[in-house]
């Protein structure tokens, strides 16, 4: 969708974010969903490459309060 984030394209566009990764064709400017943007760029690489979705990527502590905080 046009408004899905440009990392994972699972989960609405919420911030922009600044990312350098060639195997991955970002260049600069990204816009990217809570979950994405705080991941290291192994993670971003490893969402993009397998189509994972980057909630799996914290533990369930994070995971409730970025939920709860984004209420």
């Amino acid at each position: 969708m046009k408004n899905d984030c440009q990392i994972c394209r699972k989960h609405p566009i919420m911030y922009k974010d600044y990312r350098f990764l060639d195997n991955c064709g970002l260049q600069g400017k990204v816009l990217v969903c809570q979950w994405c943007r705080d991941l290291n760029d192994v993670a971003i690489s490893d969402i993009m490459r397998d189509e994972l979705d980057p909630e799996d990527f914290y533990i369930q502590e994070i995971h409730d309060e970025i939920k709860k905080h984004n209420r």
